[in-house]
Protein backbone atom coordinates (compact mmCIF):
# COMPACT_ATOMS: atom_id res chain seq x y z
CA UNK A 1 0.00 0.00 0.00
CA UNK A 2 3.18 2.79 0.71
CA UNK A 3 4.27 1.79 -2.60
CA UNK A 4 1.91 2.77 -4.60
CA UNK A 5 1.16 6.16 -2.92
CA UNK A 6 4.79 7.21 -3.39
CA UNK A 7 4.62 6.23 -7.02
CA UNK A 8 3.05 9.11 -7.43
CA UNK A 9 5.16 11.30 -5.63
CA UNK A 10 8.62 10.23 -7.53
CA UNK A 11 6.44 11.02 -10.52
CA UNK A 12 6.21 14.62 -9.21
CA UNK A 13 10.31 14.89 -8.77
CA UNK A 14 11.45 12.85 -12.06
CA UNK A 15 8.96 14.75 -14.49
CA UNK A 16 10.60 18.64 -13.43
CA UNK A 17 14.31 16.97 -13.96
CA UNK A 18 13.64 15.29 -17.23
CA UNK A 19 12.14 18.82 -18.43
CA UNK A 20 15.17 20.51 -17.01
CA UNK A 21 17.71 18.79 -18.78
CA UNK A 22 15.81 18.21 -21.94
CA UNK A 23 15.71 22.17 -21.79
CA UNK A 24 18.94 22.53 -20.77
CA UNK A 25 20.23 20.20 -23.77
CA UNK A 26 20.65 22.81 -26.27
CA UNK A 27 17.68 20.99 -28.70
CA UNK A 28 15.03 23.25 -29.81
CA UNK A 29 12.88 23.56 -32.89
CA UNK A 30 13.73 25.56 -36.09
CA UNK A 31 11.62 28.58 -36.88
CA UNK A 32 10.94 29.55 -40.50
CA UNK A 33 10.75 32.91 -40.91
CA UNK A 34 8.89 35.10 -44.41
CA UNK A 35 8.92 32.44 -46.71
CA UNK A 36 5.15 30.69 -47.39
CA UNK A 37 4.29 27.28 -48.31
CA UNK A 38 4.85 28.33 -52.20
CA UNK A 39 8.40 30.01 -51.78
CA UNK A 40 10.02 26.62 -50.56
CA UNK A 41 9.80 23.99 -53.34
CA UNK A 42 13.44 23.25 -54.50
CA UNK A 43 14.76 20.99 -56.94
CA UNK A 44 18.13 19.53 -56.62
CA UNK A 45 19.63 18.68 -59.79
CA UNK A 46 22.38 15.85 -60.02
CA UNK A 47 25.72 17.07 -59.87
CA UNK A 48 28.62 17.50 -62.16
CA UNK A 49 31.30 15.29 -61.67
CA UNK A 50 34.69 16.90 -62.02
CA UNK A 51 36.90 14.58 -60.14
CA UNK A 52 38.41 11.05 -61.02
CA UNK A 53 36.36 9.42 -59.17
CA UNK A 54 33.20 7.52 -60.84
CA UNK A 55 29.88 7.68 -59.40
CA UNK A 56 30.66 10.10 -55.92
CA UNK A 57 28.49 12.71 -57.98
CA UNK A 58 25.46 10.37 -57.45
CA UNK A 59 26.54 9.81 -53.78
CA UNK A 60 26.66 14.08 -53.01
CA UNK A 61 23.34 14.39 -54.81
CA UNK A 62 21.56 11.59 -53.25
CA UNK A 63 22.95 13.08 -49.57
CA UNK A 64 21.90 16.53 -50.60
CA UNK A 65 18.39 15.27 -51.41
CA UNK A 66 18.51 13.11 -48.27
CA UNK A 67 18.94 16.16 -46.24
CA UNK A 68 16.65 18.29 -47.63
CA UNK A 69 13.54 15.89 -47.14
CA UNK A 70 14.65 14.92 -43.56
CA UNK A 71 14.83 18.29 -42.33
CA UNK A 72 11.26 19.21 -44.04
CA UNK A 73 11.97 23.45 -44.23
CA UNK A 74 11.99 22.63 -48.01
CA UNK A 75 9.91 20.87 -49.86
CA UNK A 76 11.58 18.65 -52.88
CA UNK A 77 10.81 18.69 -56.42
CA UNK A 78 11.77 17.01 -59.78
CA UNK A 79 11.25 20.09 -61.70
CA UNK A 80 13.81 22.74 -62.16
CA UNK A 81 10.98 24.64 -64.11
CA UNK A 82 8.12 24.91 -61.25
CA UNK A 83 11.07 25.16 -58.39
CA UNK A 84 11.28 28.37 -56.70
CA UNK A 85 14.71 27.52 -55.85
CA UNK A 86 17.15 25.02 -57.93
CA UNK A 87 20.48 23.72 -56.36
CA UNK A 88 22.82 22.47 -58.93
CA UNK A 89 26.84 22.26 -58.64
CA UNK A 90 30.24 20.10 -58.96
CA UNK A 91 32.28 17.53 -57.12
CA UNK A 92 35.14 19.55 -57.54
CA UNK A 93 37.92 17.54 -56.09
CA UNK A 94 38.18 14.00 -54.42
CA UNK A 95 41.99 13.68 -53.10
CA UNK A 96 43.19 10.33 -51.44
CA UNK A 97 46.36 10.70 -49.72
CA UNK A 98 48.56 7.72 -47.07
CA UNK A 99 48.40 8.96 -43.46
CA UNK A 100 50.24 6.36 -41.52
CA UNK A 101 53.13 3.82 -42.80
CA UNK A 102 53.54 0.14 -40.89
CA UNK A 103 57.46 -0.29 -40.11
CA UNK A 104 58.30 -1.39 -44.11
CA UNK A 105 56.79 1.56 -45.30
CA UNK A 106 52.82 0.25 -46.41
CA UNK A 107 50.13 2.61 -45.96
CA UNK A 108 48.06 2.20 -42.20
CA UNK A 109 45.25 4.87 -42.94
CA UNK A 110 44.42 6.77 -46.09
CA UNK A 111 42.10 10.70 -45.82
CA UNK A 112 39.99 10.78 -48.04
CA UNK A 113 39.13 15.08 -49.01
CA UNK A 114 35.71 15.85 -50.65
CA UNK A 115 35.17 18.89 -52.08
CA UNK A 116 31.85 20.59 -53.37
CA UNK A 117 30.75 23.48 -55.20
CA UNK A 118 27.02 24.24 -54.96
CA UNK A 119 24.90 27.60 -56.41
CA UNK A 120 21.96 27.85 -55.62
CA UNK A 121 19.46 29.59 -58.15
CA UNK A 122 16.57 31.34 -56.79
CA UNK A 123 14.28 32.06 -59.67
CA UNK A 124 12.17 35.55 -58.44
CA UNK A 125 9.40 36.21 -61.26
CA UNK A 126 11.85 37.26 -64.25
CA UNK A 127 15.04 37.51 -62.61
CA UNK A 128 17.62 34.85 -61.31
CA UNK A 129 19.76 35.38 -58.62
CA UNK A 130 22.56 32.96 -58.10
CA UNK A 131 24.49 32.39 -54.75
CA UNK A 132 27.93 30.40 -54.70
CA UNK A 133 29.74 28.62 -51.72
CA UNK A 134 32.14 25.60 -51.73
CA UNK A 135 32.18 22.87 -49.18
CA UNK A 136 35.34 20.42 -48.26
CA UNK A 137 35.93 18.14 -45.40
CA UNK A 138 37.96 14.81 -44.80
CA UNK A 139 37.72 11.59 -43.18
CA UNK A 140 40.45 8.69 -42.33
CA UNK A 141 39.97 5.07 -43.54
CA UNK A 142 42.09 2.32 -42.66
CA UNK A 143 44.02 0.67 -45.47
CA UNK A 144 43.89 -2.94 -45.96
CA UNK A 145 45.83 -6.11 -48.20
CA UNK A 146 42.37 -6.98 -49.22
CA UNK A 147 41.45 -4.17 -52.38
CA UNK A 148 37.51 -5.27 -52.02
CA UNK A 149 37.75 -4.25 -48.03
CA UNK A 150 40.02 -1.32 -49.28
CA UNK A 151 37.08 -0.17 -51.72
CA UNK A 152 34.33 -0.52 -49.20
CA UNK A 153 36.32 1.86 -46.79
CA UNK A 154 36.76 4.27 -49.19
CA UNK A 155 33.39 4.10 -50.24
CA UNK A 156 31.97 4.11 -46.90
CA UNK A 157 34.41 7.45 -46.34
CA UNK A 158 33.22 9.28 -49.10
CA UNK A 159 29.44 8.24 -48.60
CA UNK A 160 29.89 9.70 -45.07
CA UNK A 161 31.74 13.02 -46.18
CA UNK A 162 28.74 13.22 -48.71
CA UNK A 163 25.86 13.43 -45.62
CA UNK A 164 28.01 15.70 -43.71
CA UNK A 165 28.61 18.10 -46.35
CA UNK A 166 25.20 17.85 -47.18
CA UNK A 167 24.23 18.52 -44.03
CA UNK A 168 26.77 21.96 -43.84
CA UNK A 169 24.82 22.77 -46.96
CA UNK A 170 21.70 22.57 -45.61
CA UNK A 171 22.33 24.65 -42.69
CA UNK A 172 23.69 27.30 -45.60
CA UNK A 173 20.45 27.49 -47.10
CA UNK A 174 18.72 27.38 -44.00
CA UNK A 175 20.34 30.57 -43.15
CA UNK A 176 20.24 32.29 -46.19
CA UNK A 177 17.04 31.17 -47.94
CA UNK A 178 14.81 30.57 -45.09
CA UNK A 179 16.66 32.65 -42.44
CA UNK A 180 16.17 30.24 -39.39
CA UNK A 181 17.04 31.86 -36.21
CA UNK A 182 20.05 30.76 -34.67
Amino acid sequence: MCDVIDRPRLWFVILPVLAVCVAGCGYRFARYQGLDGEARRICVVTLQNDSQEAGVELLATEALRHEILTRGGLELISDPQAANYTLRGRVARVLTRSRSFTGVARAREYEVTLRLELQIDAASGSSVETQSETFEAGEIYFASADVAVLRKNRREALRYLSGLLASRAHDSLDRKLLRVEP
